[in-house]
Order: structure tokens, then C-alpha cells, then sequence
């Protein structure tokens, strides 16, 4: 059934099933940054998008009750799944090593917006 899912996916949207696999995961990605409130230096989103995408291939090796994961397809598809959140996830905490002030809150005074 999963598999029927991916495939009416895929062609509604006009993509390939790798291509799929990229889009889903950064609307993963983004979901769990808005839905944890943490920011793309955060590991929980990441860990997010890791834990559904390998909770994917796994589902996606049962079939018919039988564990049958092919590994070549399973790490391309992890590949493409991880790929931009580890990115991002990398340059944003290479950021913050590099700049650790931006992490401090300013103190200023708060601009009332005009009515």
C-alpha cells in the first residue's frame, strides 16, 4: 500500500521516486523545525527526518510479511533524503562555532509598530 502511495505521488506530482524522497524529506525537515521550535543547528529535526526515513526503507523491505531490504536502494534513497538537512544542519552550526555571539539575545529596547 505504501508503495501505491509513493507511485500516485510521484506521478501527480510530476517527479521521480528519488526526487520524491528530497521533497518529502526537507517538508519533514521544516515541519519538525516549526513543530519542536528549534532552528536548522538543531539535531532534532534532523534526527526527525533520520528516524522517518528509516522507518521508509524499512517498511518498504516488508513485504508480504517477508524482511527483504535491498541496500544499494535503501542508502541512495537515505542519501537523498539526509542530503539537505545535514547540509543545512552543518552550515548552521558552522555558524554558530564561527560566530558564537549570534547565539546571545539582544537586550535593546523593543520599537512599538505603528497602529
Amino acid at each position: 500500500m505504501l508503495n501505491e502511495i509513493k507511485t500516485v505521488l510521484s506521478e501527480l506530482l510530476f517527479l521521480s521516486r528519488d526526487s520524491l524522497h528530497i521533497h518529502i524529506g526537507l517538508g519533514i525537515y521544516v515541519a519538525a523545525m516549526l513543530l519542536f521550535r528549534r532552528g536548522p543547528a538543531s539535531i532534532v529535526p534532523w534526527l526527525v527526518v533520520l528516524v522517518a526515513q528509516l522507518a521508509n526503507e524499512l517498511l518498504d523491505g516488508i513485504h508480504h510479511g517477508v524482511l527483504d531490504i535491498d541496500v544499494s536502494g535503501a542508502l541512495r534513497d537515505i542519501g537523498n533524503t539526509m542530503l539537505w538537512p545535514t547540509v543545512a544542519l552543518l552550515v548552521y552550526r558552522g555558524r554558530l562555532l564561527a560566530h558564537p555571539d549570534s547565539r546571545k539575545r539582544t537586550t535593546g529596547h523593543v520599537i512599538p509598530l505603528p497602529c
